[in-house]
């Protein structure tokens, strides 16, 4: 296929296909939500918490080869945290010479959690799932706002400038209090993601023959008027 498409790259060079016009649609999106939030235990004690990340794409072209990461600050850890740090350290003599800027708590407990996922191709208008696990026993911090970093993100054929731009502010959290959490998402299972995925696979495939056979057939017509006018 590498060849075919090499070759077929070629020749629309060389015959000046008309290239078409990508629409251009402002402020394309992809919402995404945090739900089904699950405590896993192990002795009667929570060790981690299963959830699945939802993200459907209003943008107008296909994201791929996205890699994202969520995190979750603990504001009651943090807040220990300043003040285990903030706290005074008196000498023999009774007087204050300076602050502990340590802190036990810290030392024990993370105050943000994070975890990676990578998502399959985002195509227009089609949503993905992706059940994922995250260490922690503070599984109702997930019920916040996510912070959201992007790993690596591919939008349309873009360069990677205008990735970073576009890909940066790409995506909207959606949160059980808006009304798009319950009306843009579908249900959907995995093995229907699965099939969508195949045949949009499927379909490029078939297009990209269709275009290698109509520049083979191009071509030819070329040939014969050459070979007939000699």
């Amino acid at each position: 296929m590498n060849f075919q498409k090499t070759f077929v790259l070629s020749l629309l060079s060389v015959l000046a296909v008309t290239p078409v016009c990508k629409a251009q649609i402002s402020n394309p999106e992809v919402i995404y939500k945090i739900h089904d939030i699950t405590p896993v235990k192990e002795d009667n004690k929570i060790v981690s918490c299963d959830f699945s990340v939802t993200l459907f794409s209003r943008a107008p072209q296909m994201v791929s080869n996205l890699s994202l990461n969520f995190s979750w600050l603990d504001k009651v850890i943090e807040n220990q945290i300043k003040e285990e740090k903030q706290e005074k350290v008196v000498d023999e003599d009774g007087k204050i010479s300076g602050y502990n800027g340590k802190s036990q708590t810290e030392e024990r407990t993370p105050k943000r959690i994070s975890v990676d996922i990578s998502v399959p191709p985002l195509v227009t208008s089609k949503q993905v799932s992706i059940k994922t696990n995250v260490k922690t026993d503070r599984c109702f911090l997930l019920l916040q706002k996510p912070t959201l970093s992007i790993r690596s993100c591919q939008y349309g054929n873009g360069q990677s400038e205008e990735n970073a731009g576009v890909c940066n502010r790409l995506f909207t959290y959606i949160s059980p209090e808006q009304g798009d959490y319950y009306t843009e998402f579908k249900p959907v299972s995995y093995d229907q993601q699965k099939q969508e995925m195949e045949e949009q696979n499927r379909k490029e495939k078939d297009e990209l023959e269709n275009i290698y056979e109509n520049a083979l057939a191009s071509v030819k017509r070329i040939t014969d008027t050459l070979v007939s006018m000699q």
